[in-house]
């Protein structure tokens, strides 16, 4: 008898989009519950499956699971095979795809959105120069994940096999491409890096993401009320 999964979600969460894609790749069987944010994850029967109130949460029969990145390596423990698996066998080279995974919310997501977040005011000399700074934090980041790439020889992050890596990373790069081109004037496909923006056509290609994915304008639409309420700085995503 199969344990039934639960997966709490809700689809303008890049955090619980990891969670939604890692189910796909790896062809599970799930069912989905969509949790409104600001009601749902505040409600004393979500409290006790998860104290932080926070998507994505799993409950896979009597265990429960949350925060993106530890739930996308239960489920590769889990439900990874010879055939799909997401995480590299070899210990050196899943640790090296841990730091990749870290990475991406210790350093890309938080220099993307400060930058993002960040009100550029031309008659005030320290906003120009912070900004001009931001800029530059997050081409440097890029540039190194562009070389992360670069280092395989394959599509992906860890070669040429999709991973959990590539899926930390391209809920934000959905949202980012589009925000930084709509506020900041700032698109990624025109720096100079073929394997990171290779990357970005491979990735959304697949048909998980082809599943996950906002579109542009609902990206525009919710960015645009939370860059009005400062959302990302109060939430601690931005600085």
């Amino acid at each position: 008898m199969k344990i039934p999964l639960i997966f709490y979600a809700n689809p303008n969460c890049p955090y619980a989009q990891r969670s939604w894609l890692a189910l796909l790749e790896l062809q599970v069987n799930f069912e989905y519950k969509e949790i409104e944010l600001g009601k749902d994850n505040k409600t004393d029967w979500f409290g006790a499956l998860n104290p932080n109130g926070t998507v994505p949460t799993i409950k896979h029969g009597e265990t429960v699971v949350y925060e993106s990145l530890v739930v996308n390596e239960y489920l590769c423990e889990v439900f990874g095979n010879d055939e799909i698996n997401l995480m590299p066998r070899e210990p050196a080279v899943r640790a090296r795809a841990r730091i990749l995974m870290s990475r991406s919310d210790t350093k890309f997501t938080k220099i993307a959105y400060s930058y993002l977040s960040h009100k550029r005011n031309a008659s005030e000399e320290d906003s120009v120069t912070k900004d001009d700074q931001l800029r530059i934090h997050l081409e440097d980041e890029l540039r190194f994940l562009d070389n992360a790439i670069g280092l395989t020889d394959g599509y992906y992050f860890m070669g040429e096999i999709v991973s959990l890596v590539d899926i930390a990373y391209i809920p934000f790069f959905e949202r980012m491409s589009v925000a930084l081109a709509k506020w900041k004037n700032f698109e990624i496909k025109s720096l100079s890096l073929p394997h990171l923006n290779n990357w970005l056509d491979v990735m959304s290609n697949r048909e998980a993401y082809q599943k996950t994915r906002m579109s542009p304008q609902r990206i525009i639409e919710l960015y645009s009320r939370f860059l009005d309420v400062d959302y990302f700085k109060r939430v601690g995503i931005a600085q």
